[in-house]
């Protein structure tokens, strides 16, 4: 990942709709904040050109964007670092304050990315006390998950490439493209490593 900080700001996507892009978490947080809501952002306009496709609902599995975001969420931060702590504390909070008026703004499934990453005790359980609120967990996105999750490295490769390949505008942003093509090398690369292992067979005969 860049060490910059990536020109991604809010006032200036230009994407027709709000993002959860806040410039004062950016500006407190850094890189990190930058990374993971810029991610969030790239993939709700991905799932959003792909849904006006005829053939999207048997391409690209139901809550798959919170799969990937949740899968690029666990190798971004890590809730021991304090400061990634405090980094997910606030952006639950802003993502949890914010009104349900009108269309959402992109990158909003963040919220139900951190939430089902504390159910899989990805995250710690303490990330999960501003979420009691919510009634329930919502049954469909929860079972498309639980089979996302079967096979996640499998499968965040296969749609990390699959992502690169839809054509936005304006394009992703930088560090969205870096981890998509991270999570599309890291699995190719262990396939690799797999396959060039020695088989060990068992020699079943006995000495004489």
């Amino acid at each position: 990942m860049k060490k910059s900080l990536p020109t991604v700001r809010p006032e200036q996507e230009g994407l027709g709709l709000p993002t959860v892009m806040n410039a004062a978490l950016a500006a407190r947080h850094g890189v990190p904040y930058v990374h993971l809501l810029a991610f969030a952002i790239d993939v709700d306009r991905i799932r959003e050109a792909v849904e006006e496709l005829d053939d999207a609902e048997s391409l690209w599995p139901f809550g798959w964007e919170v799969f990937l975001t949740e899968v690029h969420l666990a190798g971004l931060l890590d809730p021991e670092n304090e400061a990634h702590a405090d980094l997910l504390d606030d952006v639950i909070e802003d993502l949890l304050g914010r009104t349900n008026e009108g269309e959402p703004p992109y990158g909003a499934h963040l919220a139900f990315a951190i939430h089902d990453a504390v159910m899989r005790e990805a995250l710690p359980l303490s990330f999960g006390d501003a979420f009691k609120k919510w009634k329930k967990r919502p049954k469909e996105l929860v079972s498309s998950l639980d089979a996302l999750f079967e096979r996640p490295d499998v499968e965040a490769a296969d749609l990390a490439e699959a992502c690169l390949e839809v054509e936005l505008e304006p394009p992703l942003a930088p560090p969205t493209r870096d981890a998509l093509e991270a999570l599309v090398a890291t699995y190719a690369t262990d396939a690799e490593a797999d396959l060039s292992e020695p088989e060990t067979a068992s020699d079943d005969r006995k000495p004489e």
